[in-house]
């Protein structure tokens, strides 16, 4: 009924899709009717799963027309006809987005009566690094709510929409047609995509509307492998009395979700499988949790078996933390009696070896940085004068002043047990160290 194109807005610079009216229903007023109502429809439904409307006009030749978003993709109809069949995780996505579309138009009374592949866009979000399905086309939506102004011009007995999608009720031409029509067409949607094929076929369109209501439904399970849940929602979905059918598009969402395994969009982990006892450990007990939760099968002899390798498990951990904690005490106090070692050291050479100066008043133990072999108490020690060399050394590696070496009489004759002051006037006074420690400890 019309034609789509590219535009460029002049002001703004950004790509829009115009759709036309066709020429040869530009006069009609049904036609004309139709296209405003599908204007009126996507703009009402301000939702990232359906087109958005911006603007709505009349050409000057007595054309309308509608400006809508740019969608940059393909539709899945133009997918399934590339690839075939689709897999279950990207099903699943692409219905549920398509069920949130028909949730809000349904509470907002619209119903939109042609779902089908056609009519589900496939855009490309980069920012998500996927594909968001848009729900387009609502030119042959019912209205349901009469404060939007609008009705619908559908006569009893007029059969709208596209024959293989179409619901029993659609089929028969009733005016009772409500949003329920939409479930059944999300689910020959969903057989398509997972199978490649229609539920129902047929020769000409009378051949096929009769088998749509009346020919026994087909198993999906019986043309490509599937979850085994699936066959009893694709049963639910297709009843030929839609009160038997699903409450609401979302129940419709999250009940597909958990017939196939599909949590939040994203695959679920795998139920375990009703024997669990060939696994062992944690594993065991997240299979046995999951299959609990799940199915609410009993898994009293699978539990049993996961909690005795869990306490196992628990006290082997016990003892590698004890072990840990043994091994790391043990470490500091090694280091803790390395580190002290050069004290002790520096204490006992000089105790343990006391030495009586008898050459002269002057004279004082030469402090060395080894242990030095003391000598019998009954022989005095003559100390040298070259003695004081070490004490300079020490001294260096301390950044002693210069002037300090210029008197070594006098730094010998300072008690061991005191530091030596400069007297130096130029300098500041610094610390000699102990003569009584050994010379370089390391440090």
């Amino acid at each position: 009924m019309g034609s789509v194109w590219e535009g460029l807005h002049v002001t703004l610079g950004n790509r829009v899709a115009v759709k036309f009216i066709e020429t040869d229903y530009a006069e009609s007023d049904e036609a004309r009717t139709r296209f405003e109502n599908e204007a009126r429809a996507a703009a009402k439904l301000q939702s990232k799963y359906v087109v958005q409307v911006f603007d709505y006009g009349v050409m000057p030749d007595g054309r309308p027309f509608i400006v809508m978003e740019y969608l940059a993709g393909e539709s899945l109809d133009a997918r399934l006809e590339r690839v075939g069949k689709l897999n279950i995780e990207e099903t699943t996505r692409i219905i549920t987005q398509v069920s949130r579309a028909l949730s809000k138009a349904h509470a907002a009374g619209i119903v939109h009566r042609d779902l089908k592949p056609e009519n589900v866009f496939l855009v490309n979000d980069e920012e998500e690094s996927t594909d968001i399905a848009k729900v387009v086309d609502f030119g042959i939506a019912k209205f349901t709510d009469t404060s939007m102004g609008v009705s619908s011009s559908t006569r009893t007995g007029s059969v709208l929409g596209t024959p293989f999608y179409m619901s029993p009720e659609q089929a028969r031409g009733l005016r009772t047609v409500d949003f329920r029509s939409d479930l059944w067409s999300l689910g020959v949607i969903t057989f398509r995509c997972l199978t490649g094929r229609y539920p129902f076929e047929g020769e000409a369109i009378g051949d096929l509307l009769v088998k749509i209501c009346t020919a026994p439904l087909p198993v999906p399970s019986s043309y490509v492998p599937l979850p085994p849940g699936f066959d009893a929602w694709f049963e639910k979905v297709m009843q030929r009395d839609p009160t038997l059918r699903f409450a609401s598009a979302a129940e419709l969402a999250d009940q597909l979700a958990k017939s196939c395994g599909i949590k939040g969009g994203r695959p679920m982990q795998p139920s375990a499988p009703h024997d669990l006892s060939a696994q062992a450990g944690f594993d065991g007990v997240n299979a046995a949790r999951g299959s609990r939760d799940d199915t609410g099968i009993p898994l009293s002899r699978t539990l049993g078996h996961a909690t005795m390798n869990r306490r196992s498990g628990l006290a082997l951990a016990a003892v590698a933390a004890a072990i840990f904690l043994v091994g790391s005490l043990g470490g500091i106090w090694w280091l803790l009696s390395r580190k002290s070692e050069p004290e002790h050291a520096a204490s006992a050479v000089p105790s343990a070896t006391p030495v009586e100066p008898t050459a002269g008043p002057n004279a004082t133990p030469a402090p060395s940085s080894t242990p030095v072999a003391v000598a019998q108490p009954s022989v005095p020690i003559e100390p040298k004068i070259e003695a004081a060399a070490p004490v300079t050394s020490t001294a260096g590696q301390l950044t002693m002043p210069s002037t300090n070496r210029a008197a070594p009489a006098q730094a010998r004759q300072t008690s061991p047990q005191r530091p030596v002051k400069n007297t130096s006037p130029s300098s500041p006074a610094r610390p000699h160290p102990p003569q009584n420690a050994p010379a370089d400890l390391g440090y």
